[in-house]
């Protein structure tokens, strides 16, 4: 019989939201990577064993797992300070006993983000920006917290019922057609994952920029160093926007350009200074000069300055002075 964290690891470690499992006594079966991020824990392993309910949980003496869909609570991290959040549970019914799967995400106003200003203190495009950040997170929130949990437990129940129908008693042509609902299960989870990145990265609303651009930086295919004084978060807008930028200032940088190696910079003064330094070739032609549009429409629209500057023996360095809100 296949055990719980077979089933669970190609389909949780897809998931960006932190997660885990837990048997019958509310204990730590499976977690996945995210969650151990989120927790402060170096390795998924851990946390296993551990007691998998949050602070708050409606059934603290109880081993039922059921319980309403969403709640609030709080998750210890591994530095003892309380991580609040909001978790929905899934109970899973197995031939080999109950368990259940917690989903986390944390709460709104939780993250340690700046609080942003009222929107009457908003000069127009600053405004706009707050908007689309808002919305961003919105859409992304919606696909990771609700299409992504639907599509688990719909993985989940596959995989269970192929176990429980297995041994022969499926004709062949039915066994192929849960495979095949499986795995296109299993691809939609990460094409959804893959939608909710390229709009609000989850690392980005976590864990800040200075974390979001690390990440960002182990994707592209020649050396990315990330370095900065980034200590505190940032207002969402400026976080968002900022993050993008660079991204569209990487593939500039490495698709356009040609660049061996990229150095990115932020750095917090009374401004948010950005910068992307390259070994390439000057803009040019082609997908550069959308993309440098791009960067500059990011700038404009939180009240930046953008300047762009090539040489030929250092390559070309793009600067960006956002203002903060203090």
């Amino acid at each position: 019989m296949t055990s719980i964290a077979d089933e669970l690891r190609s389909i949780l470690d897809v998931i960006e939201q932190p997660a885990w499992a837990v048997d019958a006594d509310h204990r730590v079966s499976y977690a996945n990577p995210q969650a151990a991020a989120f927790t402060g824990h170096a390795r998924p392993s851990d946390l296993l064993g551990t007691d998998g309910r949050p602070a708050g949980h409606p059934g603290a003496r109880s081993r039922n797992h059921t319980a309403p869909s969403r709640r609030c609570g709080t998750l210890t991290h591994a530095d003892g300070s309380l991580l609040h959040v909001e978790w929905s549970l899934v109970p899973l019914a197995r031939p080999d006993g109950e368990a259940a799967l917690y989903l986390f995400r944390a709460s709104t106003g939780a993250s340690g983000a700046t609080r942003e200003s009222s929107l009457e203190d908003k000069l127009p495009r600053v405004l706009a920006a707050q908007v689309c950040a808002d919305r961003c997170r919105t859409a992304a929130g919606s696909l990771q917290h609700g299409v992504q949990e639907r599509l688990a437990s719909l993985l989940l129940g596959l995989n269970l019922a192929r176990e429980q129908l297995g041994g022969g008693s499926v004709p062949s042509s039915g066994a192929r057609l849960l495979d095949d609902a499986a795995r296109d299960a299993e691809e939609a989870l990460a094409q959804v994952r893959e939608v909710t990145a390229a709009l609000y990265p989850s690392v980005l609303r976590l864990r800040g920029l200075t974390a979001a651009l690390t990440a960002l930086a182990e994707q592209w295919p020649v050396p990315v160093a990330v370095v900065g004084n980034l200590r505190r978060r940032l207002p969402g807008a400026v976080e968002m926007h900022a993050y993008f930028l660079v991204r569209d200032a990487l593939s500039r940088a490495v698709h356009g350009a040609g660049a061996g190696r990229v150095r990115v910079v932020a750095e917090l003064g009374p401004d948010l200074v950005v910068t992307v330094a390259d070994d390439g070739t000057a803009p040019g032609y082609g997908p550069e000069p959308a993309l440098l549009a791009a960067v500059a429409d990011r700038v404009a629209v939180l009240e930046g300055t953008l300047t762009v500057r090539h040489t030929p023996e250092e390559g070309t360095t793009l600067r960006a002075v956002i203002p903060v809100p203090h």
